[in-house]
């Protein structure tokens, strides 16, 4: 948000808060019918969700994906609006909103071996992180995002998810150009119709440049769930990554594997233990250089392993989305030391 005027930027957050609630796409992140992923706000890493497949169940067996992943540094293609953002706030404190709008299609809303059902889904995902950097390497924040899916067929599947949740990062810089950050995300899920649950997520996320555009990156999660604030004991599910972001111009190209191992008890999981398998392939391009917004596709294949008899835990399931995303951010700035010539 290069020389944003006070004016400018109340209408830009107003069109957000209209964005999010307006009947446009939908976004969809990786994950099962009815999915509702969440945020996980992280450092110096862009604020890009990747909700992974959490088998968790809902109304009668229906799984939804509520653990989202970041995709280091994908927000780049809003670079100008990043830059120099809001020179008038506190130098140290950090923020990302985001709006994604997505109609996909999944061919497997179920997530059953046999008997697959189609449907069409809309998604609205608004997201917002406000932090602070304690130092360079350290930082702490706050995360809230809200989803609505809404079926077109299967309307028992439509859910509202609200997610808050807190963060502590601390980043350990290994060369010029790799860095590991060490995380812990706390949050809190409330669903429709379900009861509350209460995710604690470390991480460990290495990310390298690959020249001067694009990025690898891998990371390994663990999220502990319960239902309420540390009241009964849910699962215990691990998610190792690994992936890359491309840039070229207006173009922005990320691809993500995802393994996921889940298990836990079964009455509360309402399935038995399970795995998953998530691959996911995004092309996006910006659509005005004025403006920060994004058209986008993306396939995301979705492979349930070792618990092929129990509805919502087995077949396959490609979902393909489309849809629009308008971000806004603002980096942590410190002062540049220089040397004395």
């Amino acid at each position: 948000m290069q020389q944003l005027g006070h004016k400018a930027l109340i209408a830009l957050f107003g069109w957000f808060v209209c964005q999010a609630f307006s009947p446009v796409c939908a976004q969809g992140l990786p994950g099962a019918p009815g999915p509702a992923p969440a945020i996980m706000p992280a450092a110096g890493l862009d604020p890009s969700l990747l909700a992974q497949i959490g088998s968790q169940t809902v109304k009668d067996t229906i799984p939804i994906d509520l653990t989202p992943v970041r995709l280091p540094e994908r927000g780049n293609i809003f670079d100008k609006f990043r830059a120099g953002a809001l020179y008038n706030l506190p130098a140290r404190m950090f923020f990302d909103a985001s709006v994604e709008n997505t109609i996909r299609l999944e061919t497997n809303v179920f997530q059953t071996l046999k008997n697959n059902r189609a449907d069409c889904i809309y998604r609205v995902l608004p997201n917002c992180t406000l932090g602070y950097a304690l130092g360079q390497h350290t930082r702490v924040s706050s995360n809230y995002f809200f989803i609505r899916d809404t079926y077109a067929i299967n309307h028992v599947l439509n859910r509202n998810i609200n997610s808050v949740g807190f963060r502590l990062d601390q980043d350990f810089p290994v060369n010029e150009k790799t860095t590991g950050t060490v995380g812990m995300f706390a949050r809190e899920l409330f669903q429709t119709d379900q009861p509350e649950l209460n995710d604690w997520i470390p991480s460990v996320v290495l990310v390298r440049r690959a020249g001067a555009r694009a990025i690898v990156y891998g990371s390994v999660l663990g999220q502990v769930r319960f239902r309420k604030v540390l009241g009964r004991y849910q699962e215990f599910d691990q998610f190792y990554s690994v992936g890359g972001v491309y840039r070229k111009r207006a173009w922005v190209f990320t691809g993500d594997c995802t393994f996921i191992s889940n298990f836990g008890k079964r009455a509360l999981r309402f399935g038995p233990n399970n795995c998953n398998f998530v691959v996911t392939l995004e092309a996006a391009r910006q659509i005005s250089p004025r403006l920060p917004l994004a058209a986008f596709v993306r396939v995301e294949p979705i492979f349930n392993i070792g618990a092929n008899q129990a509805q919502g835990f087995a077949g396959v399931n490609v979902r393909v989305f489309g849809g629009i995303r308008a971000e806004i951010s603002k980096p942590a700035i410190f002062p540049v030391k220089f040397g004395r010539g």
